[in-house]
């Protein structure tokens, strides 16, 4: 049974493609329609457009002067926005609907990111299909999306099948209501593991982080990672869309990871056993933790040379939210570069397979040898580490204040408890200036443009 879910799944994914012709009278039929509509109390200062495709859709409704946040497909789906709720002035999608699983999830996002007064605009047309999505035909008559916004006034529609539009306004009495995160039931995904002969691999255990899941993988396959393995713990944003087409095309390895006790430690331990026979060196980190090495070394540097060391513990560079309310779309490495004066404690390790009995959360617990830090002296988990490291995780714990508030929301998955808002407080908008991972910047957004084209070219934007 179980192998034939799996083969179905393959070929969904195999046989998966999006039509979202850019016909020019769709566009037109669009733009003189809803030119002119907004009021001239509609002001504006914060708008959230819902792929860069949409960005055409703003400038024609007068908000190019707005703080625009455009929000790429699939590291956002409007089922899932992660942004705070009663917060911006309007939210903005062109023809996004059929990418939509689950229409009224998308309506109550895009309610509850929507301050009181807020306005909103979705388009639609019959054209745009997306195979791997239950086809939902009230996108097909805009009278039939009226219902899924219970708390706008002010509703206008209009156009018809080929070229649709709905607008409306958020009631200034309407109750905050609660992100999409907290309520939506996560489906079982099946994904491609088939793990290849590599000296350095990568496993991480994620729970709805599509926004940096692409950026991440980039990164640290412009270090030299070449097999990197998720554990996806019952995400119900948009991971599945993006760890699906990677690891069809053989870039990643994808488990999707039920909800256990200890689910992270279980993880680890489950990538041990099956990678254990391909990876030679595994480095254990979560989506948070980038690792940075200094110019011109390689993973290869930092690797022991004594050869009883069966781990090198790679220290914390904890990063603050630099004063920032609000998330932005660039790199996380480029948005935040104030960091702790000093390093963490704690460390992540980059694990000798073959000589590790289990893996922990910080280090592993070896059959033979030791773990050491990354100059081969003995490791101390209980001071923080004054010296200086060739290789550190800068660890952006917080982010800004909305991430911060969305990981809270999205909980630790090491300890299965949710994060108190004094953890922000904790680290700070960060205290030193540090832009020592700048320099990858340019290769990991090559690199991303590349993933961008597997998982597909209009997935990708």
């Amino acid at each position: 049974m179980i192998r034939a879910r799996r083969l179905r799944a393959d070929l969904r994914q195999r046989l998966a493609f999006e039509s979202r012709p850019e016909l020019p009278f769709i566009r037109s039929a669009l733009r003189r329609a809803l030119q002119g509509r907004l009021a001239a109390e509609d002001s504006a200062d914060k708008t959230a457009v819902v792929t860069a495709g949409s960005v055409w859709l703003a400038r024609a409704l007068g908000l190019a002067d707005t703080r625009l946040l455009v929000l790429d497909f699939p590291d956002f789906t409007l089922e899932n926005l992660a942004l705070l709720s009663d917060e911006y002035d309007f939210v903005i999608s062109d023809r996004a609907l059929h990418r939509c699983d689950n229409l009224p999830d998308a309506a109550h996002e895009t309610m509850r990111v929507l301050r009181p007064g807020g306005r909103f605009v979705h388009t639609t047309s019959c054209l745009d299909v997306a195979t791997d999505v239950p086809i939902d035909h009230r996108r097909f008559r805009t009278a039939a999306l009226v219902p899924l916004f219970p708390d706008a006034t002010r509703l206008e529609r209009g156009g018809g099948p080929t070229a649709g539009w709905i607008m409306g306004r958020k009631a200034e009495s309407a109750a905050t209501l609660d992100p999409t995160i907290e309520t939506r039931v996560a489906q079982r995904k099946w994904y491609r593991f088939r793990p290849a002969k590599a000296k350095f691999g990568l496993a991480a255990i994620i729970r709805c982080e599509a926004p940096y899941l692409i950026q991440w993988i980039a990164h640290h396959r412009v270090l030299g990672f070449e097999q990197i393995t998720i554990y996806d713990h019952e995400s119900n944003d948009g991971t599945s869309r993006i760890l699906a087409p990677l690891a069809q095309a053989g870039i990643i390895n994808a488990v999707y990871w039920k909800d256990r006790e200890d689910r992270q430690r279980r993880a680890y331990n489950n990538a041990l056993r099956r990678l254990r026979d391909h990876v030679e060196w595994c480095l254990f980190a979560d989506l948070d933790e980038f690792l940075v090495l200094d110019p011109g070394l390689t993973l290869d540097d930092i690797l022991p040379t004594d050869p009883n060391i069966t781990a090198v513990g790679i220290p914390w560079r904890m990063f603050g939210s630099a004063g920032q309310r609000n998330r932005g779309t660039g790199l996380v490495i480029e948005r935040f570069t104030k960091a702790a004066p000093t390093y963490h404690r704690l460390v992540k390790s980059l694990v000798h397979l073959r000589d590790a009995r289990r893996i922990g959360i910080h280090t592993p617990k070896p059959i033979r040898g030791r773990v050491a830090d990354v100059l081969g002296r003995p490791l101390n988990l209980q001071v923080p580490r004054s010296a200086p490291s060739p290789a550190r995780i800068h660890h952006y714990f917080n982010r800004s204040w909305e991430e911060f508030v969305y990981k809270r929301l999205r909980g630790d998955i090491a300890s299965n408890q949710t994060y108190s808002f004094s953890d922000f407080d904790r680290y700070g908008a960060g205290e030193v200036d540090l832009p020592d991972a700048l320099p990858l910047a340019p290769l990991v957004k090559e690199e991303m443009a590349r993933l961008r084209r597997i998982i597909g070219p209009v997935r990708g934007g």
